[in-house]
């Protein structure tokens, strides 16, 4: 787990998985903390031990922050868990037991809800494409959000309620062999937050894996509770999106920036005809130098990001 100022639900999450939700098999719980100012680290070293908690003292990123605690671990498998991701009583065991009956598929997650126990579908996605793109950069997107073929990275209406591969598992409830993991090197540096799950995934998928979902290992997540600020977040999505574009989309990459940057143009174009101010796309427009092209390997973590801000 990385965490970064989610004291309250840290202690939710971890009171969970040290109780009730604790997997049957032997493990360890490991934390890294990015800096927090609101006493997340001292939640989790209250609840694990000091020898469990690594301070960070600084924003270094959730890639980064992963792989540091990645190397902490001494597990056959490892989990990735958001500090506002509750695991339901029997989630990870089921994730487990779903890895060793299809060791091929590599990278698995759950099913997510929301904690007024509604479908939160962002436990999975499918890949960014050049069609992907194109629907959202012109609204098709949103007009059919619940459509596979406007809107394919939602995966249209499917509930998440049946096993299935899939594209890309986020990050905030993952599951890999350790081995897996090695073979990967781990998430790419180059992303800050936002987007190292796809290129995990992705990545995986090229040597052969075939990510998947199983329904039966639900956790519950706080939606939104470390993303305040929506501008802030957009432009960290789109920086992860056009970094996933430059790498993975091959010669069709450079139509995907533009894709992105003409999305948020047209956003902003129409809240100006609609006489919204100051309106959200037009402020992320304004911003387009700090996501148009993607992370970079130099780019140090903005100011205001969280690292749990996939929340």
């Amino acid at each position: 787990m990385v965490s970064y100022n989610a004291a309250h639900e840290l202690e939710r999450t971890l009171a969970a998985i040290t109780g009730p939700a604790a997997p049957h098999v032997s493990h360890e719980i490991l934390v890294t903390d990015n800096g927090s100012t609101d006493g997340a680290a001292e939640v989790a070293e209250k609840a694990l031990g000091a020898d469990a908690v690594k301070r960070l003292g600084r924003n270094t990123g959730f890639g980064y922050a992963i792989n540091r605690t990645v190397e902490r671990a001494n597990g056959d498998f490892l989990l990735l868990l958001n500090p506002d991701a509750r695991p339901e009583p029997g989630a990870i065991d089921a994730l487990l037991a779903h890895l060793l009956a299809h060791p091929g598929d590599g990278i698995v997650g759950g099913r997510s809800l929301t904690p007024a126990g509604q479908l939160d579908p962002r436990s999975c996605f499918g890949r960014i494409t050049p069609w992907s793109l194109t629907c959202w950069a012109v609204g098709l997107s949103v007009l059919g959000r619940h459509s596979r073929w406007l809107a394919p990275e939602s995966l249209g209406r499917w509930q998440r309620d049946s096993v299935r591969n899939v594209d890309v598992i986020s990050g905030g409830f993952l599951l890999a062999a350790a081995q897996t993991w090695e073979r990967l090197a781990g998430f790419d540096e180059t992303y800050r937050i936002y987007g190292e799950d796809q290129d995990l995934c992705l990545r995986a998928t090229a040597i052969g894996f075939r990510p998947s979902i199983t329904p039966n290992a639900v956790i519950v997540h706080a939606v939104g509770a470390s993303s305040s600020d929506k501008t802030n977040r957009d432009v960290l999505v789109l920086t992860g999106r056009a970094t996933v574009v430059r790498q993975h989309l091959g010669h069709w990459h450079g139509y995907g920036l533009f894709a992105l940057r003409f999305g948020v143009a047209f956003r902003s174009f129409g809240e100006h005809v609609l006489g919204k101010s100051p309106g959200r796309w037009r402020k992320v427009w304004r911003r387009r130098s700090e996501w148009a092209g993607g992370w970079r390997a130099d780019t140090p973590m903005p100011a205001f990001a969280t690292t749990d801000a996939a929340a």
